[in-house]
């Protein structure tokens, strides 16, 4: 596991972070926890991503993060998140990275494979094991075929790129 910091700088809030995450690692010693400066994660993100499995980061820094994570598999419009507290018995929550976007709104330009993969994970996370693979699927499938929103460089609207996969499905 990653835990973004940048305590060098933050002298408060940050080192009040180190010392949270090394309180909660200690009860679970079968878990790496590697301690990274948000700057030299970000430089590791673009060149090295598949050394990263878990990260661990504030909101301010997750969000940075998140857009970097998401501009290296394609752009913003691909990337789903989820937050789960692996504690409770209540719901995560399971979003697009991108958020609302509403400088396009009711242009029919959004893409909507991010909150279908949102949806993905979400099922997962339910045990809806066999329902998130065929979304999963369905989403590779179109994408294979090289349908997609202009931001994927295709020609589908927001509804015709949902109904493709929804066809799929």
């Amino acid at each position: 596991m990653a835990s973004v910091t940048k305590s060098n700088a933050q002298r408060h809030s940050m080192v009040f972070w180190d010392e949270m995450t090394d309180r909660v690692a200690a009860d679970y010693p079968d878990v790496q926890v590697t301690r990274y400066h948000v700057d030299a994660i970000a430089a590791r993100m673009i060149t090295n991503p598949e050394t990263l499995d878990v990260v661990v980061a504030s909101n301010l820094f997750g969000d940075i993060l998140t857009d970097i994570g998401a501009a290296i598999q394609g752009g913003l419009g691909f990337a789903a998140s989820a937050n789960i507290n692996p504690l409770s018995a209540g719901p995560g929550m399971f979003e697009p990275v991108h958020g609302s976007a509403p400088d396009i709104m009711g242009k029919g330009l959004a893409n909507p494979l991010a909150t279908l993969w949102a949806g993905a994970l979400m099922l997962q996370h339910m045990g809806e094991t066999a329902g998130a693979a065929a979304l999963m699927t369905a989403i590779e499938t179109v994408t294979g075929a090289g349908a997609g929103t202009p931001d994927m460089g295709g020609s589908l609207s927001t509804a015709e790129l949902a109904q493709a996969v929804q066809s799929v499905l």
